[in-house]
């Protein structure tokens, strides 16, 4: 769920703050809504038998699921947007590995678990969401996670996503936590 904050002037403009992109929309004559992104912010821990051995936080980017979703909950319309999981929720975090992401991804790069997250912190404007893997087999690699609508690994739901240095290696001993924060102003 991404919490928007929109704020009509007397000329009926309203800006919605989501996160880097920007896009607009005209309805009914003069009013104008303006969308542009706040951030999107990813933190992935590693640990192995219990010792954190691996830890970034950074910025992540939304993908053009992720910003039509948006525009789909806020006018009502899935067609306008070719959406047709325009009204499922944001609640489950993929880990993948090397190859290319961005804007127009709907899926991670190989992509190897996708798991329940679990939504926390909600305020106004933002929301965490954050899931534990424990790898079942390996040694896999990884350098990407992402924020999707459904369970299933390479289901085309991808949200948003971020990049990390790469870790080899990944198997029964690992324990990775990823938590991703969306924030809206």
């Amino acid at each position: 769920m991404i919490i928007a904050v929109v704020v009509l002037s007397v000329a009926l403009v309203g800006t919605l703050i989501l996160s880097g992109m920007q896009h607009s929309v005209k309805e009914y004559g003069s009013a104008a809504v303006s969308f542009s992104i706040g951030s999107v912010h990813a933190t992935i821990t590693m640990y192995r038998n219990g010792v954190k051995v691996f830890e970034q936080y950074h910025a992540g980017a939304p993908t053009k699921l992720g910003l039509n979703t948006t525009f789909a909950k806020l006018l009502g319309v899935s067609a306008s947007y070719n959406m047709t999981v325009y009204n499922l929720n944001v609640t489950y975090i993929s880990i993948g590995n090397k190859g290319t992401i961005d804007a127009d991804s709907t899926v991670l790069p190989a992509e190897w678990n996708r798991t329940l997250a679990t939504p926390h912190d909600a305020t106004y404007n933002s929301c965490n969401w954050t899931a534990v893997f424990y790898p079942n087999t390996g040694p896999y690699t990884a350098d990407c996670i992402g924020l999707n609508l459904e369970s299933g690994i390479g289901i085309n739901d991808l949200m948003f996503y971020d990049t990390f240095a790469e870790v080899t290696g990944i198997d029964t001993t690992f324990t990775i936590t990823v938590e991703f924060k969306v924030s809206a102003s």
